[in-house]
């Protein structure tokens, strides 16, 4: 397995928190396929799928694709390796979802708009999750989370998160692999997020045929700040 994928696992796989949310709006879309952008290696996708769901999960990392089509074998999902802001789908889906806040990650976010609103069937939904309620900026290292694979324990711990010039937030975390027998090694490692709230997203997507529907929340638990995911109806 490679350290894109358990990294990712490290820092994504164990948050449970926002997966009734999903499932809540799986259910009311009725029956057709949904759409998972930036599914990673299927947290999301594969909680959907195993309840019956068919499930098109979008990923842009090979690395991550390839495995979430190995965990996804015998489930109803169709994995696409392409990047969220250049995408394009055979059939029209009812339901869109964009969770962990990956649109805050995207470098163009106009163009995600336009590829999501081709993806949806009118009258269909977009639900995208945004950093909400529990956001700080902190400057201590916190409880690491972790798995061991192989022999190796790796850890990925919060060191900091800094508000930017120019609305950008920093999230630092120190990423250390620590051997059964041998000497830790460790790195930092950094992300930054755009920042983005619900209504200046509603405002973005207007002019490519989104309304703002409504806005759930997420409450934050002692690990992960909480969310609110914007509901954005496709409208002509």
């Amino acid at each position: 397995m490679s350290d894109t994928v358990v990294w990712h696992d490290v820092e994504c796989g164990a948050y449970r928190a926002d997966l009734p949310v999903w499932r809540r709006l799986a259910a009311a879309a009725g029956g057709g396929q949904l759409l998972d952008v930036g599914a990673g290696t299927g947290r999301v996708t594969l909680d959907l799928a195993a309840r019956g769901r068919s499930v098109i999960a979008l990923e842009r990392d090979g690395e991550l694709a390839a495995e979430l089509e190995r965990r996804a074998a015998g489930l109803p999902v169709e994995v696409i390796c392409a990047d969220a802001c250049d995408f394009a789908l055979e059939r029209r889906v009812a339901l869109c979802i964009v969770p962990m806040q990956t649109v805050q990650l995207l470098e163009d976010r106009a163009a995600f708009l336009r590829c999501a609103r081709a993806a949806l069937e009118p009258g269909g939904l977009l639900a995208v999750a945004l950093l909400g309620e529990g956001v700080e900026p902190f400057e201590l290292e916190l409880a690491p989370d972790a798995v061991s694979r192989g022999g190796v324990r790796y850890e990925s711990a919060p060191t900091a998160l800094r508000r930017l010039p120019g609305g950008t937030l920093l999230i630092e975390r120190r990423r250390s692999r620590v051997p059964r027998d041998g000497a830790p090694a460790g790195e930092l490692h950094r992300i930054s997020l755009r920042e983005l709230d619900a209504a200046a997203l509603a405002a973005e997507a207007r002019s490519f045929g989104f309304a703002l529907a409504r806005v759930d929340r997420i409450a934050p638990t002692r690990e992960h700040a909480g969310s609110e995911v914007a509901c954005l109806e496709a409208v002509a």
